[in-house]
């Protein structure tokens, strides 16, 4: 979303607090966070030695579909229950045949047709919007020989971005209602383009603080030392959204939970369309993206060793810096001197990266995808 440019970079350390929003900036100056690199939603479309180019998961894709199907589901039920109860005030008053009445009810009313009609109107123009987004936006491309970023607008001309001047951050927001308080986190990466006077953002949404950070810090550690640095993609179960990831919460729930538990989860899933989200996301994760100009292919181009960027000066000291006090045993935030509310460092709030567990074998492993 563009804005206006901002007057002063923020920098890696700095926080930013708004009612119910903290921001923690990892860069500009792309500093070692400390944090194992890591890409949960497996992000990264391609990766070789001169760029990476980066796009969201299929993941809110799977819960969104989940909610469409969900709602379709609901409505069906609602309009079963009312041409229900409309067929047996005229079977009891009347004396029509019940059944007939409430087939004709049900599928041949106007009002039926006007009323799933809308549905399928907002919804379905909901996912092809978003399927267009997918196809006709390329990723975000990260050129690391050249030590740049391409960010092609939904309007206007790629924009080429100095890596170091890339913004990064981690935010935590909490919305608060009459039931709970829900706390969402993402990594937001920030474009700013000072030839058009504008700034982009692109709001990647994680599971906790701590993958957001993991997330960035495999971008960071990409462009600083390569895709060698970059870890082994996680295993299909661990993905959340993927069809194998749902089979394991499947077995999950059913060792974890009571009869009546599980059987209320897993009617949950019957109705918001089983595995159907997850094919759905998996083959949305497979669109191919558009292609990029002619001006961004050229700028792609492989460059002999001795033309590749160096890293700044500053930033080199500053990480050497950075490093020690990490060898010390002081983190990112010790190191800056920041604080974050508990809401955002809680360990119990915030999911570890998985691993699998020792002593129970093959069940414990699943268990550990889900923890």
């Amino acid at each position: 979303m563009p804005e206006s440019q901002y007057e002063r970079l923020p920098q890696a350390g700095d926080i930013d607090r708004q009612t119910g929003l903290e921001i923690l900036y990892l860069a500009p100056r792309p500093l070692p966070t400390g944090q194992a690199p890591l890409s949960a939603q497996q992000m990264h479309r391609e990766v070789n030695d001169s760029y990476l180019d980066f796009a969201q998961g299929g993941g809110r894709i799977e819960f969104g579909v989940r909610v469409i199907l969900g709602t379709f589901t609901l409505l069906v039920l609602f309009w079963l229950f009312t041409t229900g109860l409309m067929a047996w005030s005229d079977w009891k008053y009347w004396g029509k045949p019940f059944f007939l009445t409430w087939s004709s009810f049900f599928f041949g009313s106007w009002a039926g047709v006007i009323l799933f009609g809308i549905f399928f109107a907002i919804y379905g123009g909901v996912f092809v919007y978003a399927v267009h987004q997918e196809v006709q936006h390329p990723p975000i491309r990260f050129n690391r020989q050249r030590r740049e970023v391409c960010y092609i607008p939904a309007k206007g001309k790629p924009a080429y971005i100095p890596w170091e001047e890339l913004i990064a951050c981690a935010s935590v927001e909490q919305t608060i209602t009459q039931f709970a308080v829900n706390t969402h986190f993402a990594l937001r990466l920030g474009f700013r383009d000072t030839l058009a006077g504008q700034m982009y953002w692109l709001n990647v949404p994680s599971a906790s603080l701590m993958f957001a950070v993991s997330e960035w810090e495999a971008l960071r550690v990409y462009m600083e030392q390569g895709p060698s640095a970059l870890p082994a993609p996680p295993p299909p179960e661990y993905e959340e959204g993927s069809l194998a990831y749902f089979r394991v919460a499947c077995e999950v729930y059913r060792e974890q939970f009571g009869f009546i538990r599980y059987r209320g989860w897993w009617l949950l899933q019957v109705l918001t369309g089983w595995t159907l989200p997850c094919h759905v996301g998996e083959w949305f994760s497979r669109l191919p993206k558009a292609g990029f100009p002619k001006e961004v292919r050229e700028w792609s181009k492989s460059l002999p060793p001795e033309q590749w960027a160096k890293p700044s000066t500053e930033l080199l000291a500053q990480s050497a810096d950075i490093q020690a006090a990490y060898a010390r045993g002081q983190d990112f935030m010790q190191y800056f001197n920041a604080t974050f509310s508990d809401a955002a460092t809680n360990p119990d709030d915030v999911p570890q990266p998985p691993r699998k567990r020792r002593g129970k074998g093959k069940r414990a492993a699943k268990r550990g995808a889900l923890n």
